[in-house]
């Protein structure tokens, strides 16, 4: 054998050697896969919570032995987040596998003092994905939320995500964050971040009881509720759902939602949205930043509760006159909120940036005092493309 081929098998030989297995890998009865982080603060120390997956529930097929599809969220506490982490080891079997982690929960207090060295902390982990969204327990501790069972999902978290993206998908009132899109709002000084806010309805012990999963009437339900502002990484207040709503018109997140009008005679009637588009630019008008907001709606007719006559062109052209209406004062609601807490979560600053670098540059240190009393313009273009497959309501004539 030549000297070139007996290198040839002893380099082929190594690599051989060297693919016996998976230097990292990671043995099911070894781990505790995480679901769920959520992080409460009490005075300097902070408090770290896991739901856990019960892997025997879930798996079984004749509905497993009626223990709880999650295993009871344990804490711990520590000076430091990765202190308090770690610590998480002397009460659970096993270790921490959050590479599944799907949702992360601040506790309000938490949030109000400031979160950005939880975020430091997180984007360090080379295990962690940076796919799971981020939220704020509204008036509770992210302890609280996370021992809530809900029905529908045999894993809570898997309710809270996939809650998260219809609400904002089918109505227009949270905010899906992720880990890489808040860091980055909260280094652009341009742009402010918010989070999705989420409440507990109803008792909170009781929600923590496998009753609350067999029951016809879930007595505790976990609902996303307005949007949380935060001025650089510390919660200052919150939107309602309208505002949530203008929020979302004004940064071209509304896919779908429903508004509703009032008829000339009385009576109600909703427009399904069906396609809409923003634009946003920023300028300066004699020295001083002005920012102009276009929105573009277009929807159908859902819900018709008066004796409106659809057919006639002078009906159309008042619904869309009246839908322009009101989503240009939902808009124009969510910037005064906004304004109201000197927090520019809308992205203006950015805007401005975009528009003269230099002036930007002057402003930018005190952006919130600018924001505050700037000029923001709002325009809405609103259309009406079906009234249904009837063009007057019966309701008129049953009454008739």
């Amino acid at each position: 054998m030549s000297m070139r081929k007996l290198l040839l098998c002893a380099l082929l030989l190594a690599v051989v050697v060297t693919l016996t297995g998976c230097w990292n890998r990671k043995e099911l009865n070894e781990i505790s896969i995480a679901t769920a982080f959520g992080f409460d603060k009490n005075k300097d120390h902070y408090r770290v919570s896991v739901q856990i997956i019960n892997p025997a529930e879930i798996t079984a097929s004749k509905g497993g032995s009626g223990r709880t599809p999650i295993i009871t969220v344990q804490q711990s506490r520590g000076d430091t987040i990765f202190e308090s982490i770690r610590e998480l080891t002397t009460v659970t079997p096993r270790k921490i596998y959050a590479s599944h982690l799907r949702i992360l929960v601040i506790g309000e207090s938490l949030a109000r003092d400031g979160i950005a060295k939880v975020l430091d902390s997180l984007s360090r982990d080379h295990e962690l994905r940076t796919d799971f969204y981020i939220i704020v327990a509204k008036d509770a501790t992210a302890n609280e939320v996370l021992r809530i069972l809900t029905p529908l999902e045999k894993i809570p978290t898997d309710k809270m995500f996939s809650s998260l993206k219809a609400a904002q998908r089918n109505w227009g009132v949270t905010a899906k964050v992720d880990l890489h899109e808040l860091i980055y709002d909260l280094v652009d000084k341009g742009k402010d971040p918010v989070l999705a806010g989420i409440r507990i309805i109803g008792d909170t012990q009781q929600g923590q009881s496998q009753r609350n999963l067999n029951s016809v009437s879930p007595q505790t339900m976990l609902k996303y509720e307005g949007l949380a502002i935060f001025h650089k990484d510390k919660l200052v207040g919150w939107m309602n759902s309208k505002q949530s709503k203008g929020y979302n018109y004004i940064l071209g997140n509304i896919q779908s939602t429903i508004v509703r009008l009032p008829c000339p005679s009385g009576g109600n009637l909703n427009i399904e949205l069906i396609h809409t588009t923003h634009k946003l630019k920023g300028k300066f008008v004699n020295g001083q930043p002005e920012v102009q907001v276009d929105v573009r709606v277009e929807g159908n007719v859902g819900e018709v509760e008066c004796d409106m006559r659809m057919g006639e062109n002078k009906a159309i052209a008042l619904l869309e006159k009246e839908l322009g209406d009101e989503v240009k004062s939902t808009i124009e609601d969510s910037v005064k909120r906004a304004k109201y807490y000197k927090s520019d979560v809308f992205g203006f600053g950015t805007a401005i940036h975009r528009a003269n670098y230099k002036a930007w540059n002057r402003m930018k240190d005190h952006w919130e005092e600018e924001f505050a009393k700037m000029t923001v313009h709002v325009r809405v273009y609103a259309k009406i493309r079906r009234t249904g497959s009837i063009v007057e309501s019966f309701l008129e004539r049953m009454e008739e």
